[in-house]
């Protein structure tokens, strides 16, 4: 746990009943304002050949005999 969780978890313990509720709001508003990002990831693209091919995984064997992963010269 980080020193600033450490310090908000006291600062929370020490807050009287009636500003539990403000501050739970605001922490719950916070929370739901996380960045969600765009589906799907980037990553997600990483199975696309150059030539636009998307079927790697099912045809690995042809891919590899092409020399796929091999260095260029």
């Amino acid at each position: 746990m980080t020193a600033n969780r450490d310090e908000l978890i006291h600062l929370i313990e020490g807050l009287p009943d009636d500003q539990v509720e403000v501050v739970l709001a605001d922490v719950r508003r916070l929370a739901s304002e996380r960045s969600r990002g765009e589906w799907p990831p980037a990553f997600f693209g990483a199975g696309v050949a150059k030539d636009g091919r998307t079927d790697i995984a099912r045809n690995v064997d042809e891919y590899l005999a092409e020399g796929f992963g091999r260095r260029r010269s």
